[in-house]
């Protein structure tokens, strides 16, 4: 499975010497993915894909986190 990018990376494409922007979540293309030579820009294989975070391993959606409340103000 190609690998999702981490964060934006901006690069030339080889081709047109077009200025490109690839966003967080992307899977580019193989001319284009080897041109990235940052580690740190591709999703670590254990990272859950964007359009599945938050789900648990058995497919529910965990509990719902609780609003934290502000103390009044009394000056």
């Amino acid at each position: 499975m190609p690998s999702r990018l981490a964060y934006a990376v901006h690069l030339q494409h080889p081709g047109t010497g077009d200025h490109l922007v690839l966003l967080p979540g992307e899977i580019p293309p193989r001319e284009l993915a080897e041109l990235i030579t940052n580690p740190d820009a591709w999703q670590p294989a254990d990272q859950p894909d964007s359009e599945h975070a938050g789900r648990e391993a058995d497919g529910t959606q965990p509990p719902a986190r609780t609003p934290r409340t502000r103390k009044a103000r009394t000056d």
